[in-house]
């Protein structure tokens, strides 16, 4: 799963120089994946360090839990390419396995037919690479897509251009396809020109057993029964309030937190998430921020991304794709209840490289939101073993 936007802000301020008032020499809010790095940097260099988290883990959007066969990922999924990548290098030298996730489609059909898996993959390989080749002309990018895709149907697979059902069943497919890499309710939401860059090489490395929470473990020096660092002060379920940092820079920033407890240090580094920022800025930082940093976390937006995981005694489904598709007709759309329209947003399914048993749901936009508010009784029958 592809995450658009992190905010990293740093605020320093070097204060006395004096061992009775610097308490720490940095103090971490928050402890994702930008805190637990900052961490892995400071404590190496041997700085004493704070670090407080307002969860009971660590790892903020990636959270890995004991599920089915092995272990699944509530949060990010995959390491998104194996060039210049930080997190790609740390798990090569500290000799963790890291396997390509097949991400090859089989689609079906409403009435249970597959359409020819080479070229339904051809096709999708053809929209998301088209993506990396905008034109000069900004527009919306399903708007885009659809044409590329109607270019190329036409020089190589001329004959789908006669079976409109199939066509409009894809289009919205892919909608849906370009929705789960973009967080966003429709694919024409999105414009062609974009500043983000993929990394090269594979763009979905899994950790499989091992599980996303391994990189942590790498960071803070806990991997394989590691001692972690003596200098680093690690304190979870502590919510930061106030962060006052004073013009002087002979004074030292002040931490408060929820319980009323209050630290120093000369510099803080916060990193917490866009959304926690957004809903506290105005009152967790004194003075308020730069106009200019406001500005910035006022207008940057996140869409937002859910799963739904299942596992099941046995597995019934065809493990030679990765992932399987569905292109609902019309008739089949029409027989979902309202409270189930969430349905037709799910494009398929993707199996579990840490529980062989369990498979996963993407839902994106509006409704990984209603998904979210269904109680799971609703949302499924028979027995499920994970609440949401």
């Amino acid at each position: 799963m592809l995450v658009r936007t992190v905010i990293f802000l740093a605020l320093a301020v070097f204060g006395s120089s004096t061992d009775e008032m610097q308490v720490y020499d940095t103090i971490i809010v928050g402890m994702g994946a930008a805190g637990c790095t900052a961490a892995s940097v400071l404590c190496k260099a041997g700085k004493k360090v704070l670090a407080l988290e307002a969860q009971n883990r660590v790892g903020g959007r990636v959270n890995t839990v004991p599920f089915g066969s092995g272990v699944v990922e509530l949060g990010a999924e995959w390491i998104h390419g194996d060039h210049n990548s930080r997190v790609y290098d740390l798990a090569i030298q500290n000799n963790v396995t890291i396997l390509s996730q097949d991400v090859s489609f089989q689609v079906f059909r409403s009435d249970g037919t597959m359409p020819d898996k080479k070229m339904i993959n051809d096709l999708v390989n053809y929209a998301l690479e088209s993506v990396d080749d905008p034109p000069e002309e900004p527009e919306p990018l399903g708007q885009y897509l659809t044409r590329r895709l109607m270019e190329y149907m036409a020089l190589k697979y001329p004959s789908l251009l006669e079976d409109k059902d199939f066509i409009d069943q894809f289009l919205h497919f892919m909608d849906l396809v370009v929705n789960n890499y973009e967080a966003s309710n429709s694919w024409n939401d999105i414009t062609t020109h974009s500043k983000y860059m993929d990394l090269k090489g594979d763009l979905h490395l899994s950790w499989h057993k091992n599980g996303y929470k391994t990189l942590f473990e790498i960071l803070l020096n806990t991997y394989r029964d590691g001692p972690g660092y003596p200098n680093l002060n690690l304190q979870l379920e502590k919510e930061v309030t106030k962060i006052t940092y004073p013009q002087d820079p002979a004074q030292d920033v002040e931490v408060t937190c929820k319980d009323g407890s209050t630290y120093k240090a000369r510099n803080v580094i916060v990193t917490v998430s866009l959304g926690v920022l957004k809903e506290s800025y105005e009152t967790l930082f004194a003075p308020q921020l730069p106009s200019s940093k406001v500005e910035s976390i006022d207008n940057i937006t996140i869409g937002v991304v859910g799963k739904i995981i299942l596992d099941f005694e046995k597995i019934w489904w065809d493990t030679s794709s990765g992932l399987h598709g569905f292109l609902w007709s019309d008739e089949a759309a029409k027989e979902i209840s309202y409270e189930d329209r969430w349905m037709r947003r799910i494009e398929g399914f993707e199996l579990k490289m840490g529980s062989n048993t369990s498979i996963c749901l993407w839902t994106a936009g509006d409704a990984t939101i209603l998904v979210s508010m269904l109680h799971i009784s609703c949302a499924w029958d028979g027995k499920c073993s994970m609440t949401f």
